[in-house]
């Protein structure tokens, strides 16, 4: 938890400060490896999401249309994981907010594409797919439940945050944007991985 913690807070915080790429480089490759040594996967679904998420960081490290893509379908893998996974631990009888969600989502997406432009397309299909992800999390019951949706939440939160610092939102607007990116985008991630493995544990 302690180096999961102190990567994710020096990142964040020299995320917000636009601090050197040369400690980002270090910082934000190390979250995804340092979540892992703190609760390892063990769904393959969970897996595949933690390994797209650390390729998606990677490639966010750039600033290009290129890179962007590129971190856009490594999470877009990294969503469909961590849905297979959840939607394993689905419960019965709790699928009720799955299509407000759902609708939600496609709202959002409609926004993000609209506002994205050239990327329009893609941008879409990876907020229905991140939405689809929260949906999945809301039919998780038992130990960790809450905390798993709560992430997923947060996961959406901080997506949103990006793509209207990049795509919606000018200068100061668009930096206190972003700097609200990766402390949810961290918490996020540890709340989803800590709470499925929590709820997978015998009580």
């Amino acid at each position: 938890m302690k180096l999961y913690a102190v990567a994710a807070v020096v990142d964040s915080v020299m995320a917000a400060l636009r601090g050197t790429g040369s400690v980002r480089k270090v910082t934000k490759t190390a979250l995804m490896p340092a979540l892992a040594l703190t609760s390892p996967p063990h769904d393959p679904g969970m897996a595949v999401g933690l390994a797209g998420s650390w390729a998606g960081d990677v490639a966010l490290l750039g600033d290009s249309d290129r890179a962007f893509r590129t971190g856009l379908f490594s999470f877009l893998v990294a969503h469909v994981g961590y849905t297979a996974a959840l939607a394993r631990r689905s419960q019965p009888g709790s699928r009720g907010a799955v299509l407000p969600i759902v609708a939600a989502s496609a709202a959002g997406a409609a926004v993000f594409a609209r506002a994205a432009g050239p990327m329009g397309r893609p941008v879409g299909l990876y907020a229905l797919t991140l939405g689809t992800m929260v949906a999945a999390a809301s039919t998780v019951r038992g130990r960790g439940a809450r905390r798993v949706f709560g992430g997923a939440a947060l996961f959406a939160v901080s997506d949103a945050l990006l793509g209207a610092s990049r795509f919606v939102l000018k200068g100061r607007a668009a930096r206190v944007a972003s700097a609200g990116v990766m402390p949810t985008y961290a918490a996020a991630q540890w709340l989803i991985h800590t709470g499925f493995e929590q709820e997978g544990d015998p009580a």
